[in-house]
């Protein structure tokens, strides 16, 4: 008897790591103006990043400023490996912020589709001093798991995935880096 307990413990632990990979993966850019090799950030090349949000997608200042700080501190981390020899360039990665939805932890444990968490949005990618557009891509990230997972599963953990797939975007790395 406690041996079928023990296994369905671990069954269901296996159950929950594995599906753990979905609030982490990366999306994927659809790009409208590739960003050549040449302009891509590597290191030393300086990044900042701006983000706005219209009217009609609700979003605090608070968490434009928290998604603008991941973006730029895993474009600084991927970027490390990305080495590139010459003088230091300058970027401003410009975020269009178009659907921004917290989603119901509630809602998510009751039955996995309700309460879904979406960051979606157009970037930008401007070399500077002369702001000249290298790159421009849209970005969506869902998270739509149920039960404990997605209960538990916060649009903080999804803005880390998101800002993940801007740093791979404009470093043109598709694999996080080996830390």
């Amino acid at each position: 008897m406690l041996c079928s307990y023990r296994g369905a413990a671990l069954a269901a632990g296996l159950i929950v790591f594995g599906l753990a990979g979905c609030a982490s993966t990366t999306p994927k850019p659809e790009y409208s103006h590739q960003i050549v090799a040449e302009a891509r950030v590597a290191q030393p090349d300086h990044a900042e990043v701006a983000i706005d949000a219209p009217d009609s997608v609700k979003m605090l200042p608070d968490e434009e400023r928290r998604l603008a700080e991941k973006i730029k501190v895993k474009i600084d981390t991927r970027k490390v490996t990305n080495l590139r020899g010459g003088d230091a360039r300058s970027y401003q990665v410009y975020l269009h912020v178009t659907r921004y939805d917290r989603g119901n932890g509630f809602a998510r444990f009751m039955m996995a589709g309700l309460g879904q968490i979406h960051i979606e949005g157009k970037i930008d990618v401007y070399q500077l001093p002369g702001h000249t557009l290298v790159g421009e891509f849209d970005l969506k990230k869902t998270f739509a798991w149920g039960g404990i997972y997605g209960a538990t599963t916060s649009v903080e953990d999804i803005e880390n995935t998101f800002a993940d797939g801007v740093a791979a975007a404009v470093t043109g790395q598709q694999e996080a880096p080996k830390t």
